[in-house]
């Protein structure tokens, strides 16, 4: 469930936090929702809901699907999410996403870390039959994943490993299990420049990742490449290390290190 944190803040601020709530799960849903399960994510009356929502469709954030009833996000949603893109610099790391897929066919994804999750920022989506499908706006934890692991080894771990509970979340059969195994990995992601995601967080997809680099050494956002299981062998992974390192490279030359949008992102 979506949590609508508009509950525990300033009355006057409640309104804005719940409409930024129902924009955030559409950003984050596959298709339309319905007004009954917007209220259900949220934690909203359904009549509190459908005013909110109505009160997006007037200024074209939200718009209503009339073969469903379904609401998903509207132009104004769209020409947001462009302007965020030129901000961030997203326009340009766009065409050395594709370059990368180019040459291996697979998914490529920029990634940027909201609190404790990754969040897939932009992504080149693989034309293969067999892929792992994913879409901007997708949240995954940072422990499980090689955006995360790549992020977290280049920026202060430490309150965050603090945080964690002995055991970790079990996504699949392979997700580290302890905040020190999670410690050991990031030792060595800092010591070979990429990180690997060996199915800890999707069965069947394996990943490789880089951090995204500023001046001061840390890093808000990570490139990483998803492959079926079944296209990466190990050696595969290791080909592809020093590529993702590469590429995290070039995007931190395109996309302003220091910028203060990506950096308050990375602080939600």
């Amino acid at each position: 469930m979506v949590t609508d944190r508009s509950a525990t803040a300033p009355a006057g601020t409640q309104a804005i936090g719940r409409a930024l709530a129902v924009l955030r799960l559409l950003t984050e849903a596959d298709g339309d929702l319905g007004i009954l399960h917007i209220a259900q994510e949220l934690d909203l009356k359904p009549g509190t809901a459908h005013r909110i929502v109505r009160a997006l469709m007037l200024e074209g954030y939200v718009a209503q699907n009339p073969a469903t009833d379904g609401y998903y996000l509207g132009s104004r949603a769209i020409l947001v999410g462009q302007a965020a893109q030129r901000a961030l610099g997203v326009d340009r790391a766009l065409p050395l996403l594709e370059r990368l897929h180019e040459e291996t066919a697979e998914s490529v994804n920029l990634v940027v870390r909201e609190g404790d999750e990754s969040v897939v920022l932009m992504r080149v989506q693989s034309t293969l039959p067999l892929r792992f499908e994913q879409y901007p706006g997708a949240r995954f934890p940072l422990y499980s994943t090689a955006s995360g692991k790549a992020m977290l080894s280049f920026s202060d771990a430490d309150e965050y490993l603090s945080r964690l509970p002995d055991r970790l979340d079990a996504l699949t059969p392979n997700t580290l299990g302890t905040p020190a195994d999670l410690l050991r990995d990031l030792d060595e992601i800092r010591a070979r420049g990429y990180s690997i995601d060996d199915e800890e967080n999707v069965a069947g997809v394996r990943c490789v990742g880089a951090p995204v680099v500023d001046i001061d050494g840390q890093a808000h956002a990570a490139v990483v490449i998803q492959v079926p299981t079944v296209r990466m062998p190990v050696e595969r992974i290791h080909q592809l290390g020093p590529r993702m390192i590469e590429l995290a490279k070039q995007v931190a030359h395109v996309v302003p290190p220091d910028h203060t949008v990506r950096r308050s992102l990375s602080r939600r």
